[in-house]
């Protein structure tokens, strides 16, 4: 089953969409596109040809390489590492002809903010991990190994509450639990019917510490049209 991974990320006034796609059968290449008001603003593309010569990889390693990219990508937005190519305006530009005003404002506006964004918070910031990426689905059952940790300083958020639940499949379908003292939750259950555009997997964690959530976007298998 073809895996893919979206989250939202809000950066101040910012809310950026972050996508990872397999993009075979067209070309073994891990792609992530962040977009934000609808633009392209950052693109990674890494290539794995040369994986698919080793002995035992397979399509639980093309899963974890885009685990890993689409989680590398949220990181490097978050901490500034990476700094996108452009902003959506804050206001709408005057024009006059054919000449946009106000374009250099907008740009500087907006990167103000992200700025703002990436200062240290208050209170620590929480991140939801799925450390199981490249095995949680097996014959049709699910297994979610969770994770909950702050982000500065790093370590375990007991008591966490955590919400597992579907888009897009016939039934609602939400799972809650909460995490042990070293912040680990799992979750076992068979998976739902998708519906025919398929599904997307939602893993939602929250404390007073804050809250944070990862979606992976889930495909029908095209032979079936199923789960």
């Amino acid at each position: 089953m073809p895996l893919g991974f979206n989250s939202d990320l809000k950066l101040g006034d910012l809310i950026f969409h972050v996508q990872t796609e397999d993009r075979r059968p067209r070309a073994a290449v891990v792609d992530t596109t962040v977009y934000s008001a609808g633009r392209v603003v950052f693109r990674r593309k890494t290539g794995y040809d040369e994986r698919l010569q080793e002995p035992g990889f397979d399509e639980n390693g093309v899963r974890q390489l885009l685990e890993e990219q689409h989680r590398a990508v949220l990181e490097g937005l978050r901490s500034g590492e990476i700094a996108v190519e452009s902003f959506p305006p804050a206001a709408p530009a005057a024009r006059t002809g054919r000449t946009t005003v106000g374009s250099a404002e907008a740009a500087a506006a907006a990167r103000a903010a992200v700025a703002m964004a990436e200062a240290p918070p208050a209170a620590p910031a929480i991140k939801v991990l799925l450390t199981n990426p490249a095995s949680w689905l097996s014959a049709g059952t699910a297994r979610l190994l969770i994770e909950v940790h702050t982000r500065n300083p790093e370590g375990p958020v007991a008591n966490a509450a955590v919400e597992v639940s579907f888009d897009g499949v016939q039934r609602p379908f939400v799972f809650k639990t909460t995490t042990d003292g070293w912040g680990r939750a799992e979750v076992g259950f068979p998976l739902p019917k998708f519906g025919p555009a398929g599904a997307s997997l939602i893993i939602r964690a929250a404390s007073p510490a804050g809250a944070d959530e990862i979606r992976y976007s889930l495909r029908p298998k095209s032979s079936t049209g199923g789960d």
